[in-house]
């Protein structure tokens, strides 16, 4: 296997869900060595098999969603909430490069994590702080899942909702796993910036902040203009060639042509109607925003008159914008997703295959991969602690006193 980009990098994670994990298992993907930290009584909550809208995990393999973001690390069972327990988190500490946490700013705070402390045992550490609503403020201490915190806070889950409808709901982790991409590579920065100039800093991220960002139009419009942009309504969009449309066979196509200009020749000529193209109703885009409610439904009527698998082949054809919407089940069999590594399949001990998502960016010359399946609970404890010079007699001592499993 190929050495990573982050081959001898020392990551002491200390977070739980998604957030700060999936970002650490992006960097054990390129090869950093990350430390998992969890309380010795029963591990964080996403161990337990949690159900999705009622879709549970195999019986045989209950904790499948918890290997997608603890891929490729060691475990240490470690009760920091005792002087013991952190004596060893310091000392893990001593030789880290990164520290990286999600948990709650004030318990953060409580068991002495937080970056004054950290920093004075190690001034050359990356600690990366992310929280749900920043670290300053009224709510710098409310607890923020992505669902509240980048979904309905930042704005998202209003302008995304058709109008006069209820707001529409985001899926499991959508946040976490977008924003922990960019969290992975602020720790790789602030690295680049250690490595150039010897100093090691404080990074923070937050998901209002990144849901806030997602929704740029919408903030820029707000902000300069004090005005909101509409929410989408296909009934009545002002771009015909910016829309959704169903099909025959009961599919939904999108179509993305902003620059309508740009694509009418060939958009006209790919609904079968050449004489759209100088029709004095359609010839410029203002006209077309003008006649929206007269030309969306004459695309209608023509996208309902061929199937899905038929316009995917006219928008070859034409080399207009435009997707079938795909679901899930159908993602994991598309061969585009397949010939470019979405997905990777990894054995676990039991012996059962382990299909995983790849991470999404790609090194041609230390790239990444799932290196293994996520550790049990405690599974490296007496490993790292005898890399950190501790005794056998400690490590008895250590667990006789509940501070590791």
């Amino acid at each position: 296997m190929a050495e990573g980009a982050f081959q001898g990098v020392k990551v002491i994670e200390f977070g739980h869900f998604l957030l700060v994990p999936m970002a650490t298992a992006i960097l054990a993907d390129f090869g950093a060595d990350v430390i998992k930290i969890e309380n010795p009584k029963g591990g964080e909550p996403a161990r337990f098999p949690i159900p999705v809208e009622n879709v549970a995990p195999p019986a045989d393999f209950p904790y499948l969603w918890f290997h997608e973001f603890n891929r490729g690390k060691r475990d240490i069972a470690l009760d920091v909430n005792k002087e013991r327990g952190r004596e060893v988190l310091y000392k893990l500490v001593e030789t880290a490069d990164v520290f990286a946490t999600n948990f709650d700013p004030r318990f953060v705070e409580r068991v002495k994590a937080d970056y004054d402390t950290i920093s004075k045992i190690n001034s050359k550490i990356i600690y990366c702080q992310c929280t749900g609503y920043g670290a300053l403020g009224p709510d710098r201490d409310k607890p923020g899942f992505d669902y509240a915190a980048f979904w309905a806070r930042s704005g998202i889950m209003d302008r995304v909702s058709e109008p006069g409808a209820a707001p529409r709901p985001q899926r499991p982790g959508l946040g976490d796993n977008l924003c922990s991409v960019a969290i992975a590579g602020a720790i790789g920065s602030a690295l680049f910036v250690r490595e150039r100039t010897g100093v090691g800093q404080k990074v923070e991220l937050n998901l209002y902040q990144f849901g806030v960002w997602g929704i740029m139009f919408d903030i820029i419009a707000a902000l300069h203009i004090g005005e909101q942009i509409h929410q989408t309504d296909r009934r009545n969009v002002s771009n015909a060639m910016w829309n959704t449309y169903q099909t025959k066979d009961g599919r939904w196509v999108i179509l993305v042509m902003p620059q309508s200009d740009r694509w009418w020749p060939q958009f006209c000529q790919a609904m079968g109607k050449p004489e759209w193209e100088k029709d004095p109703r359609f010839d410029t885009h203002m006209k077309r925003m003008e006649q929206n409610l007269t030309l969306i439904p004459m695309v209608e009527e023509i996208m309902a008159s061929k199937t899905s698998a038929e316009w995917e082949e006219i928008i070859k054809q034409y080399d207009l914008v435009g997707a079938t919407i795909q679901t899930p089940l159908e993602v994991v069999k598309d061969p585009q997703a397949w010939e470019n590594d979405f997905f990777t399949e990894i054995e676990h001990p039991s012996g059962v295959k382990v299909k995983l998502l790849q991470t999404p960016i790609k090194f041609s010359k230390t790239p990444a991969s799932v290196r293994s399946v996520a550790p049990e609970l405690g599974q490296h404890t007496e490993e790292i602690l005898l890399e950190l010079n501790y005794t056998w007699d400690d490590i008895a001592e250590l667990k006789s006193q509940g501070i590791i499993l």
